[in-house]
């Protein structure tokens, strides 16, 4: 996110306001350090993804249906004041506003600077530029945009998508499970209700780094929802709990 750092009043910065009119645009490398009022930056990466995970707090955020975010990352020990831009064609991109994305990037406290792009998933981002208050521009031309390794397995999405349709929750959940093991001996039901209840919805609320932990969310047909928390082993689970949403 954008830094609101107080060395926006520095000695340097109104140096080069008075004096950068007329200067041309600098261009800079992908992980090569460049300095703005002489302190020095890096663009570490553009990454883009379907899926933003949050790994302290088990959450994850989902692009909508033809979206992909695309991140932008740049160090910035000193915490310089400086502006995060990414153009399409020479169309700016604007970020995204979205307050939970907060809590995908990284503290500006702990030297970063970070931007989220969310772009049709047929388009791209062929310039980054960084600018500063004197708006001086430091341009990096059709750069390597990296893709992330956070993507739901083909498994767990057919889960999903098998809730299109009223389904018994567990039945949803039955064809994942470990050869030789029944779905209904695995599953510790930890709520109230009937655990293979008539359900609408699901989605995926969380998956671990190594994929062999998936949270989903559903919703049966009176809108109760729960958590199905699974674990995996080569495709196929090995153990499901079900709890109340609450819980």
């Amino acid at each position: 996110m954008k830094s609101t750092s107080i060395l926006a009043a520095s000695f340097f910065s109104v140096a080069f306001l008075l004096t950068s009119c007329g200067q041309k645009d600098q261009n800079v490398e992908m992980g090569k350090e460049f300095k703005v009022y002489e302190n020095p930056i890096t663009i570490l990466k553009l990454e883009e993804s379907k899926v933003l995970r949050n790994d302290k707090d088990s959450t994850l955020l989902i692009a909508p249906n033809g979206k992909k975010y695309v991140y932008f990352e740049v160090k910035n020990p000193k915490n310089e004041m400086i502006f995060l831009k990414a153009f399409n064609k020479d169309a700016e991109v604007k970020s995204d506003d979205d307050v939970n994305l907060a809590y995908y990037s990284h503290d500006i406290d702990n030297g970063f600077d970070d931007e989220f792009f969310l772009i049709d998933d047929n388009s791209s981002i062929d310039k980054v530029v960084i600018t500063n208050p004197s708006e001086e521009q430091f341009v990096l031309m059709n750069p390597k945009i990296t893709k992330s390794s956070n993507v739901i397995s083909p498994e767990a999405q057919k889960i999903v998508d098998s809730f299109s349709k009223e389904i018994n929750l567990l039945n949803a959940f039955a064809p994942y499970i470990k050869d030789g093991k029944d779905v209904m001996t695995i599953t510790k039901n930890e709520g109230d209700l009937p655990v293979n209840r008539m359900s609408m919805k699901a989605e995926v609320n969380y998956f671990s780094p190594d994929g062999k932990f998936y949270i989903f969310k559903t919703t049966d047909i009176f809108k109760n929802i729960a958590k199905v928390y699974t674990t995996w082993e080569n495709g196929k689970i090995t153990s499901l709990v079900v709890k109340p949403h609450y819980k």
